[in-house]
């Protein structure tokens, strides 16, 4: 007895039988498969290749790096003994690192020139023996009335000392200073006690200058 060959299938039961085999695989292998597939066409052409990062941006004396909160231009890197007429002195084997900085208070607030939520958290002198990366200014003053910690006022733009001591040493005159300099994001509401402020600082740009040291300062 001849038995007959089955009937080739059509292409409506290719096509069902295609379905019902995709219903029984995992969604996980039929992602993984395409994933794979998708990795081996752009393989060849560079397409997942490391995206190319934005160096950080370095500025000269003077030149300003625009924030969220503050304008800040770096103008002076200086050494210098004290200063005594403000009973503001290093302690023995030391010396003041000052950066001399206009800043302009972008925000609508004023802004302390102290640490924490201040305009202290955004200067920070980088790679100096005695210093690390996060070291507070010792102090912060403002060089036209010598006040100490000030509130900095809206869109008036005042020049700073930002101090710090360092090792005797540790620097000195024609040695190139690195600072990094700092922004910080805004925090809208939701704290109870401060409402909205500036928080996170986080580098923006690195500030080269040269060091300048005056000894004992003026009349020294």
């Amino acid at each position: 007895m001849t038995t007959t060959p089955p009937a080739p299938p059509t292409r409506a039961r290719a096509r069902d039988r295609a379905r019902a085999l995709g219903e029984k695989v995992p969604t996980k292998y039929v992602v993984t498969g395409l994933t794979g597939l998708v990795l081996l066409a752009t393989a060849g052409f560079g397409g997942l290749a490391d995206a190319a990062s934005t160096p950080m941006p370095v500025v000269g004396a003077g030149e300003s790096v625009t924030g969220a909160q503050l304008r800040l231009a770096v103008e002076r890197a200086v050494l210098i003994d004290g200063f005594p007429e403000q009973d503001i002195e290093p302690e023995p084997g030391k010396r003041l690192l000052v950066l001399v900085t206009e800043a302009e208070n972008l925000s609508d607030e004023p802004v302390s020139a102290g640490n924490g939520i201040g305009a202290a958290d955004n200067l920070r002198p980088v790679e100096v023996p005695g210093l690390d990366a996060d070291s507070a200014p010792f102090t912060v003053v403002v060089l036209d009335d010598a006040t100490e910690l000030a509130e900095l006022q809206p869109r008036v733009p005042v020049e700073l000392a930002y101090i710090w001591q360092v090792a005797d040493g540790a620097l000195a005159a024609g040695d190139t200073l690195v600072v990094d300099v700092y922004d910080k994001v805004y925090q809208a509401d939701g704290f109870v006690t401060y409402g909205h402020r500036f928080i996170d600082p986080f580098v923006t740009a690195r500030a080269e200058l040269e060091v300048d040291d005056v000894g004992a300062g003026v009349g020294g």
